[in-house]
């Protein structure tokens, strides 16, 4: 992480993406459930989740799918070195996130608020299949 923070709300570019990857394996759906003490079978216990759903392994929280558009968003406002605060995030789930996927996110600077300095990214998850896993978006205000 870079400590110079010098860029600027105008520099950002309506259009322009980021995006990461994540391995979404059984200790990063634990250390979730740990981070915010929600163990439901259906993310802990991949006998139960293949006994008792149509689902073949344990399925990640939605709220840690919905989560990993942090990443990509913190890169966006590195590369362009702009600080900034979290406002509100929306998402819908699409389809299930099993051990073992690996998702990708994207985010889409989709529109500026000059008067407010918010900008609001467009966000769409997909699984290395290709399948779209989550749409959502994020607003953040420019610091």
């Amino acid at each position: 992480m870079t400590d110079d923070w010098t860029g600027t709300y105008e520099s950002l570019a309506v259009g322009d993406t980021e995006s990461s990857s994540q391995l979404i394996d059984g200790a990063s759906i634990d250390a979730f459930a740990h981070a915010i003490q929600s163990f439901n079978p259906l993310h802990m216990d991949g006998d139960w989740a293949r006994a008792n759903t149509p689902y073949p392994d344990r399925v990640a929280h939605g709220v840690m799918t919905s989560a990993l558009m942090s990443r990509p968003i913190v890169q966006f406002c590195e590369r362009f070195r702009v600080r900034t605060a979290l406002l509100s995030t929306s998402a819908k789930y699409l389809k299930a996130v099993v051990v073992g996927d690996t998702v990708t996110t994207v985010v889409r600077l989709a529109a500026k608020d000059d008067e407010k300095r918010r900008i609001r990214f467009e966000v769409e998850a997909r699984n290395q299949r290709g399948e779209l896993v989550l749409v959502g978006e994020a607003i953040e205000k420019a610091l």
